[in-house]
């Protein structure tokens, strides 16, 4: 009705010239319908739809739906057995305590895939375990170590490149060198790079007639070695092979060792020495290769010729790690030393008349006289230990045991230095108190022999963020790790020649064992990560 008398008053008003009358009629007649909208909803609530309306249209609405997808379906060939579920956003893992490799993220040249197989299988069907000696100081060669090293140097020489220099020494060690290509001016201010792996393969499992076995497509899953020899992915050696579905494996027969600790680093180094032969526009510092012998009888460092390179290298990386998501950064620094107590035979009756040297308790006591606190079932993480590995008696020259006499052999085990100094402080008080208690015993102890040092005394500093900087690029996280333990770094860093350098992975898996095998794809990434590395290098200076 308001509606009506506002159409009329307008109508009337206009004719008449009354405009202005109208606005204020307009603005009466629409308060008015707000006020009388307001009472109407106050008097009559809105009717809320059924819920058996509401779901009859939900269940119309999902059923064109499915009806839809079915019919894609049917057109792409894809059998579905039910209607399409709504998408649910995934759930980020928890990232383990130790970070695993990451699935590589770049595709991989099939050619390239084939050439590190062919070569990998080339290497470990060659017998080159090294032999332990009794004599420490020995450097024992065998047949299948020196076939090793002469077949690597043919084939690294056979790659050409200009003024790339291969050399085997008398040691059977191959060095490379691959000059600088850089400018005269980055070559002096970018630090130069030292890789290393060994040719020897462990004499602590059996080496004899090793069969590769290529399990290409890994289908995940027992793989079965033999009758009766199985690698499982829920067992120790086999763990990571859970991750490793689709991708190329390479075990024994289960009966003999397989050699990839190293020869899965002699391949990836190999590998990296011919893509920079042959790609000669990769940007490069001077780089250095050694590939050496006897490191699983822990003395790779014993033959190393610094005068081969003539320079001390600036970044030194072992290729010999284990676990695809750490590297060492630093490890145990290592000594050793010895102490003998002579002793006499004397009835114990007369003891002191005769001066009875009791070697034997003088012994026990000063053992006993070591804090069970630095005992190595006491250490963990970073803390050092002091370890008697054995008490025994001497032998004479011609090889006859000395029963009145015992000898107690000590490891010597720290990070930190100062703790170096208080675990030697600890030894040295035990010798005082025996000595005292036990006057008639003579105690000798040893010199200290060094057996090797902490990387990171000496190591470039800038070395950690540039393995990761360089791992990053390949959707691999890597995390340093502290060693308790040494390796091949560490022991030539202990000759002076070099500085220390982490050791990374290089696709051992299960090593000294008959159980290793190794994943080709972990090959290639590390050749690619090596590569990335030697890049990231180009942005540090020495």
């Amino acid at each position: 009705m308001i509606r009506i008398l506002v159409l009329l008053s307008f109508t009337l008003f206009t004719l008449n010239g009354q405009a202005q009358f109208w606005k204020q009629v307009g603005r009466i007649a629409v308060l008015k319908i707000y006020e009388r909208t307001k009472d109407s909803q106050k008097n009559y609530p809105r009717k809320r739809v059924p819920d058996s309306v509401i779901n009859a249209m939900r269940g119309s609405y999902i059923l064109k739906l499915d009806s839809a997808q079915l019919a894609r379906n049917a057109k792409s060939k894809v059998l579905s057995s039910s209607p399409a579920q709504p998408s649910q956003p995934k759930k980020e893992k928890t990232p383990p305590a130790t970070p695993r490799p990451t699935v590589q993220r770049k595709k991989t040249n099939k050619n390239a895939h084939e050439k590190v197989l062919n070569r990998f299988l080339s290497y470990v069907k060659i017998e080159s375990q090294s032999v332990d000696a009794p004599d420490f100081n020995a450097f024992p060669m065998t047949e299948g170590q020196k076939k090793m090293a002469t077949f690597l140097a043919n084939e690294i020489q056979s790659f050409g490149g200009k003024n790339v220099e291969v050399t085997v020494s008398k040691d059977f060690y191959v060095y490379v060198k691959i000059p600088s290509n850089l400018s005269d001016s980055k070559h002096k201010t970018v630090p130069n790079l030292f890789f290393t792996a060994h040719l020897d393969v462990t004499p602590e499992a059996p080496g004899k007639g090793i069969n590769p076995i290529v399990h290409t497509n890994y289908p995940g899953g027992d793989l079965t070695l033999s009758p009766g020899i199985v690698l499982s992915p829920s067992s120790p050696a086999g763990a990571r092979l859970s991750e490793l579905k689709g991708k190329t494996i390479v075990t024994t027969d289960g009966t003999t060792l397989l050699g990839a600790d190293d020869k899965a680093g002699c391949t990836i180094l190999v590998t990296l020495i011919e893509e920079l032969v042959n790609n000669p526009r990769i940007k490069h510092p001077d780089l250095f290769f050694m590939f050496s012998q006897n490191e699983d009888i822990g003395r790779a460092a014993y033959r190393y010729d610094s005068e081969v390179f003539d320079t001390r290298p600036d970044i030194v990386i072992d290729v010999d790690g284990g676990e695809p998501g750490v590297f060492s950064a630093e490890n145990f620094t290592a000594a050793g030393q010895t102490f003998y107590f002579k002793g006499n035979k004397a009835h114990p009756g007369d003891g002191l008349k005769s001066q009875y040297a009791d070697a034997l308790t003088a012994a026990a006591y000063f053992i006993g006289a070591i804090p069970p606190s630095v005992h190595p079932s006491a250490s963990s993480g970073k803390q050092g230990y002091l370890h008697c590995y054995a008490c025994e008696h001497p032998v004479d020259a011609s090889g006859k045991t000395i029963e009145e006499d015992y000898i107690a052999k000590y490891r010597i085990r720290y990070f930190d230095k100062q703790e170096g100094d208080t675990l030697r402080a600890y030894l040295q008080k035990a010798y005082q108190k025996t000595c005292e208690a036990f006057p008639f015993v003579k105690v000798t102890p040893s010199e200290e022999v060094k057996q090797y040092d902490n990387i990171a005394y000496t190591m470039y500093k800038h070395t950690p963020e540039i393995i990761q900087k360089a791992a990053l690029k390949e959707g691999l996280q890597m995390v340093a790790k502290s060693e308790r333990g040494g390796t091949t770094s560490s022991m030539l860093v202990t000759t002076g020649a070099l500085p220390g350098g982490p050791c990374i992975y290089s696709g051992q898996q299960a090593a000294h064992s008959c159980m290793e095998w190794c994943c080709i794809e972990d090959l290639t990434l590390m050749v690619q990560v090596l590569k990335n590395l030697i890049d990231e290098t180009l942005k540090y200076e020495k």
